[in-house]
């Protein structure tokens, strides 16, 4: 098991760092369709990726509501921590700061990017942490694959250090409550308020270059 385990690992960490180092700037709906194609693949390996979460410890909390606290905890406090940095930033740049905060498109970001946030905890939670775990111990396996989903976002350094932050949280609670949906919100929620309240980054107009230039197209 372990060893076809590594292997499986291997091949698509090689592919991976292949990818990343290939294409370090890359349009977003290109990270979307490998994202689907990876969870495609993943998909059908659903049935061994349960057969390894079956060997691991049960979860300590499994019930929906513990889930849910823990992830919100977490998810309160990183907002509270997300947008100090946003004001400190823009103080630094000397931006005003309510643009960041005031910018309808984040309503909109963060109600949709709680999907792309359930396809990524798919990837790393369901199926690579439960692979870690049958290769290394847990103190070991969450920061594997915490460092992981970080790379992922590389080179975007202010990204991967807070996703690096946010994937160990995340990863401890998957091992807890074995339940995605509160991390996909979570993940929804802090990746829209890093965008647009630290970085200053409007997603709706990266995801959507056209609709942005039809909003702010002059009247006739």
């Amino acid at each position: 098991m372990q060893r076809s385990v590594i292997l499986e690992l291997a091949i698509i960490g090689a592919l991976a760092l292949l990818f990343v180092a290939t294409a370090p700037v890359r349009p977003a709906y290109v990270d979307f369709a490998l994202a689907g194609a990876a969870v495609a693949l993943i998909v059908l390996s659903a049935p061994r990726s349960r057969q390894l979460w079956a060997l691991a410890p049960p979860a300590a909390a499994p019930d929906a509501r513990s889930a849910w606290e823990l992830a919100g905890g977490f998810t309160v406090l990183s907002l509270v921590v997300l947008a100090a940095t946003g004001v400190i930033v823009a103080h630094v740049r000397g931006d005003p700061w309510q643009p960041r905060f005031l910018n309808w498109h984040f309503a909109v970001a963060a109600a949709v990017y709680p999907a792309w946030g359930l396809l990524q905890q798919y990837i790393f939670q369901f199926y690579l942490l439960g692979r870690l775990l049958q290769l290394v111990a847990l103190r070991f396996a969450i920061p594997i694959a915490a460092c992981a989903f970080a790379a992922v976002h590389f080179p975007r350094w202010p990204v991967m250090l807070a996703t690096v932050v946010a994937g160990s949280v995340w990863s401890f609670c998957y091992y807890r409550s074995r339940r995605l949906l509160p991390l996909a919100v979570a993940h929804g929620l802090l990746g829209a308020a890093l965008h647009y309240w630290v970085l200053d980054h409007d997603l709706l107009d990266a995801w959507l270059p056209h609709w942005s230039w039809v909003e702010h197209a002059p009247a006739p």
